[in-house]
């Protein structure tokens, strides 16, 4: 390693383009462009074609999975342990909870001389029983040890952090996400959601209720459509539901629309690549997560000037104040989030100030460009440190 040039991956689990592999993403795109850049992701797909765009080598780790599988857990920790010191990496970079634990270990036991983790929300919180819980964070206490730098989003996982965990305040690094603020922004003029929405193939003369993310349990979807399912039962509430993204999930959020009759009123967009736009053509956001770190679902949307509902949860909560830049509603409360709803969709006084107190937020907090300056910071801090 030189003075100028770092050898840095990013580990993830999956090849999609949701928040967590974002931040990698972010990253690769943005770092000095003497580095030397990898991802390592179980397969490839929509995020390995970013990372190769952006300059990055791309490695395939196919026993990396989600779910506890001693045997290939085992393939996977000897894979990257061969990988590792084959590479000679300064700076092995991991996330996700499981894959995050394998990697760290691998990092160590190859010597590397940075290991950074970033937190995206912890597990063993969520857990749905003592004994799951109890793994859960003994993993994490495991992965904890093997890491040079904890990199925590907000001060509610840094606190788990140093009491749960029992990591000192030297190993713990509170680092916000952030956003694109050029992609990311209003609307020039008014008069161009119009003609967005004809181009999406969405109706021009309905307001519109967005949500971004995977469906699945942890974004919690279902509890969108059956709040939106019951402002039909006053009438028709003048606002189509769009969902943008796939999961496991979809399926039976699709049984549910059809037997509420709704099917001409709810867009199920799948994956997108064009979501800027889309969030420049809705009038709310809505994210009702069982768990976040920091979702960046919720930073994009703020940064298109859009007002935001989402679930009262660690993650959401350091985004939103309630009434101030968005709304708040009680996680699983379809009858709160529904009332919310439409106090938005009644008031566009009340979108039109919320939507720009969001997007000043992330404007003076949220900024990407600074977050990858103090991530390198980071990185050579510690390789200072250790060389």
């Amino acid at each position: 390693m030189t003075a100028l040039t770092l050898h840095i991956t990013h580990l993830q689990l999956l090849p999609l383009l949701s928040g967590v592999q974002r931040v990698s993403l972010d990253e690769l795109e943005r770092l000095d462009s003497k580095t030397r850049k990898v991802l390592i992701c179980q397969s490839r797909g929509p995020l390995t074609e970013g990372a190769e765009a952006s300059g990055a080598a791309v490695i395939v780790a196919p026993d990396l999975v989600r779910e506890i599988n001693p045997i290939r857990d085992m393939k996977a920790l000897w894979y990257l342990w061969k990988c590792f010191r084959r590479e000679k990496f300064d700076v092995v970079h991991t996330h996700s909870s499981k894959t995050g634990v394998i990697g760290r270990l691998a990092a160590r036991w190859a010597g590397v001389p940075c290991i950074v983790h970033t937190v995206h929300g912890f597990a063993f919180p969520a857990a749905t029983s003592t004994l799951q819980r109890k793994i859960f964070h003994a993993m994490e206490w495991i992965g904890a040890r093997c890491s040079h730098r904890v990199v925590c989003l907000h001060e509610d996982d840094a606190r788990i952090c140093r009491d749960e965990l029992g990591l000192s305040d030297e190993r713990i690094e509170i680092m916000a996400n952030g956003i694109d603020l050029q992609k990311f922004h209003p609307l020039s003029l008014e008069a161009d959601r119009h003609a967005l929405r004809e181009g999406a193939g969405l109706p021009a003369d309905r307001k519109l209720v967005m949500m971004v993310g995977r469906l699945w349990e942890q974004k919690n979807p279902a509890c969108l459509v059956e709040a939106y399912c019951q402002l039909w039962e006053s009438g028709d509430p003048g606002a189509d539901l769009v969902l943008v993204g796939d999961g496991a999930l979809k399926k039976s959020l699709e049984v549910r629309v059809k037997l509420a009759g709704l099917e001409p009123h709810v867009h199920f967009l799948g994956w997108r690549t064009d979501t800027p736009e889309l969030l420049r053509l809705c009038d709310v956001f809505v994210l009702p997560s069982r768990w976040e770190g920091m979702p960046l679902a919720i930073l994009e949307a703020m940064g298109c000037g859009l007002p935001v509902i989402v679930s009262d949860i660690p993650g959401n909560r350091h985004l939103v104040h309630h009434a101030e830049n968005g709304l708040l509603f009680p996680v699983e409360n379809t009858e709160s989030l529904a009332s919310s709803l439409v106090e938005l969709l009644d008031n566009a006084n009340l979108r039109i100030r919320l939507g720009a107190a969001g997007r000043a937020k992330v404007e003076a907090e949220h900024d990407i460009q600074q977050r990858v300056r103090n991530m390198e910071a980071l990185y050579r801090d510690v390789l200072n440190i250790n060389n």
